[in-house]
Order: structure tokens, then sequence, then C-alpha cells
């Protein structure tokens, strides 16, 4: 056991030694900082071999003698104290973590139309369907036959008529069916016979056209339109022709009759229309329809003014 505990105390003692040697050549100078833990541990190793030789029954080794104090000392400049305020080597900062990019927005162009109006076909649908009812004012028409040739002058009538349509956009296209009647007069007919005349006449006529029109939006349910049609009539006049004899008005055979065929007719209206639900609307129309010469009447306008309630789909 005493030899163990010899051999690594004969190790201890050599660096104790070689580590008093260096203190003890500079034992001159003032202790710094080193100098100050070189001496602590020689102290340490001091007392543990002094605790050994007791364990062991030893005596123990002292290698130096010293009356050095272990307290930190003032320096005697202030080298040492600038030189450890040096700053120390240019440290490069760590490196931020990449952020992943942010994705890319596609781009957005942005219309500047802010509002769309919608079309008739889309607020109405393509296809419409609309009785017209309404009453009708005539123009003065010649008439002409033997001896007598004047105008007759237009009366109140009336009108009824159906029309269809079909719708492109704020465009459409219809077809019209209608039936017209009116009467016509002149009381004071001139004539080559020197004679009073008085002429009462009527005038009839079923109608078929095809036309086209367009259409303005005025609000989300009122709207504007105007169309020029043309086509075909059956066209019937009647008249009554009176002769005043002796004080006496007394009807004229020879004259009175009726004159009917198949005349061309063209027609042009504007109006206003109505959207009072999804599906049905109202119409206030004006319409100028004429019609060529018949037999002994020459061409004629009528002026109908038309009300019709239709639906659309």
């Amino acid at each position: 056991m005493p030899l163990i505990t010899r051999i690594p105390l004969s190790l201890l003692c050599l660096i104790l030694g070689m580590v008093s040697l260096t203190a003890q050549s500079a034992s001159d100078a003032p202790v710094s900082e080193l100098q100050r833990k070189f001496l602590q541990m020689e102290q340490r190793a001091l007392e543990l071999s002094q605790r050994l030789s007791e364990m062991s029954g030893t005596e123990p080794i002292q290698l130096i003698e010293r009356n050095e104090s272990l307290e930190p000392i003032e320096l005697e400049t202030d080298a040492q104290q600038s030189y450890d305020e040096l700053p120390g080597p240019t440290v490069d900062p760590l490196p931020l973590p990449e952020e992943d990019p942010e994705p890319e927005m596609p781009t957005v162009y942005q219309s500047e139309v802010s509002h769309v109006a919608p079309t008739t076909q889309q607020r109405k649908g393509d296809y419409y369907l609309m009785p017209l009812v309404g009453f009708a004012v005539a123009t003065s028409t010649n008439f002409s036959q033997d001896n007598l040739d004047d105008d007759l002058d237009g009366e109140w009538g009336n009108s009824i008529g159906l029309s269809a349509a079909k719708r492109w956009d704020n465009w459409m296209a219809y077809v019209r069916v209608a039936y017209q009647f009116l009467e016509n007069q002149n009381l004071n007919f001139k004539n080559d016979l020197n004679k009073e005349y008085r002429v009462f006449g009527t005038e009839e006529s079923f109608s078929l056209s095809l036309g086209g029109g367009y259409t303005i939006s005025l609000s989300q349910k009122l709207s504007t339109y105007g169309g020029l049609g043309a086509g075909f009539a059956w066209r019937k006049n009647y008249v009554d022709v009176q002769v005043k004899s002796r004080g006496e008005w007394g009807n004229d055979s020879t004259q009175s009759g009726a004159d009917s065929s198949i005349v061309f007719t063209y027609d042009f209206s504007i109006g206003l229309e109505y959207l009072f639900t999804q599906n049905y609307s109202a119409r206030l129309g004006y319409r100028l329809l004429g019609l060529t010469s018949n037999e002994s009447f020459d061409g004629s306008f009528q002026h109908l003014i038309e009300l019709g309630v239709g639906a659309n789909f």
C-alpha cells in the first residue's frame, strides 16, 4: 500500500516541482492571474500530500517554501487591463434562417365596366306572346266612282290582334295578325250632277305582317321599343251613297256597294312596356298602319292605339 501511494505522489511532486520552478523564476515580477492559478494548484497539491501522509503514516513532501500571498494584486500598469479590454476576433453573425418566398399571386385585371345592364332577352326570356286590343282612327281616303269623286273622312274604330316574337339580346323579330274596323263619311260629297250627295262608309281589314324591332331598357321593369313591319291584308270597303231628291234623302243603289281585294300593308310601331312580374308584361303603344288602294278606294292610313298584356317565356 505505501508503494502504490508513493508512485503517484512522486509523479505529482515532479509536476509540482516544475510548476514551482516556473513560479520562482518569476518571483520578482508581480503575480498575474495565470500565476495565481498555478500557485493555487500547488497549494492544493501540498494539502493533498499532507492528508495522504496522515493516512499512510509517512512524512509529507515539502517542495517549496514561500511566503507569497495568493490574493490577487493590483497591476503596476494598466497594460494588462488594456489588453484584456481589446475586442476579440471578428465573428461573422450567424446567417438568418431563410424564409420560403411567398407564392406569387395571379395577376387580376379589374374591368373598368362597373355595371353591365341585362339585355331584354335575359330579363324577359327568348319569346313572348301578346294579345292586343285598341282603337283606330283613319285619315281620309279618296272614293271615286262614276260621277262621284271626293274624300271620305275617317271616324273612330277598333282593332284586335295577336303578336308573337323571338328575342336576340335587345333585338326582336315578330309576326302579327290583326283585324281593324272603322267608319268614314262625307256629308257633302262632290259630284258632276249638281246634286246633293252624302256617303257613309266602313272599312275593315284582316292583316298578317312580319317585322323586327329593338328594345331599350329605361329601368329594371320599364322599357321602350320600336319596330317596322310589312305584310298583306284583305281589305274591304263598303259605301252607302245617299242622294237628296225633293228635299228627302234616299239611297242610291247604283252607287252603293262594297269593294274588296288583297292589299299590301306596312306599319311602324313605338311604345312602352312594363314588366310587372317575371313572366308577364303590359304594353301601351302606337302603330301607324298603311294599306294600298282597293278598287275604287285609294290607299289609307290608320292610327292605332294598342294595349296588350302578354306572357314572356
